[in-house]
């Protein structure tokens, strides 16, 4: 339970180390992690560390920056989620929590069955969804082709790679997750 939250500077990256504060820059489609208590297991915590995507998320516009990404194994899958808006390991112990999650945030999920290797994984059978925070996972948009790549993989911290197209639309970027023990999938 609980993870190294990282600390960083500069803009995309991969985090590493046990800090609590991330700082970067992003461009208009990417960002970085926002400070965190370095510890997603524990109350409240949002997952510190570097995660930049860019792109389009249909209806949603273009990606905003991103300030946690927390992963969690539910059911045989490994989860990560990626949010536009703060969220932490508690809404994620709660079933259904994209509904509670901040109204107009943007939530991407990337899914894959099994445990999570040192691996590309191509989209199907692999999942990149995106969903508006504050609705159902009912409008959730699935990615019709992609590829996912883990770079580093332990109990606590999931990094790797991500591109996906959604139809005209496509988002890439790389991802810095802190594990969530008991989270449920939105």
């Amino acid at each position: 339970m609980g993870g190294t939250g990282g600390a960083t500077s500069g803009t995309g990256g991969t985090a590493s180390g046990t800090g609590d504060t991330a700082s970067g820059t992003g461009g208009t489609a990417s960002g970085t992690d926002g400070a965190a208590d370095g510890n997603a297991g524990d109350s409240g915590g949002s997952g510190a560390g570097s995660t930049t995507l860019s792109g389009t998320l249909g209806a949603l516009g273009a990606v905003k920056p991103i300030v946690s990404t927390l992963w969690i194994s539910n059911s045989g899958e490994t989860l990560v989620y990626m949010s536009s808006a703060t969220l932490t390991c508690d809404q994620l112990m709660v079933s259904r929590w994209l509904g509670a999650a901040t109204t107009g945030s943007q939530v991407v999920e990337v899914v894959i069955k099994g445990a999570p290797k040192l691996a590309d994984y191509p989209v199907p059978p692999g999942e990149v969804n995106f969903a508006q925070g504050g609705k159902s996972s009912a409008y959730e948009t699935t990615a019709t082709s992609g590829k996912i790549h883990f770079t580093s993989a332990d109990a606590q911290v999931l990094e790797g790679s991500v591109m996906a197209t959604y139809g005209a639309d496509s988002i890439s970027g790389t991802f810095h997750g802190v594990f969530c023990a008991n989270g449920q999938g939105y």
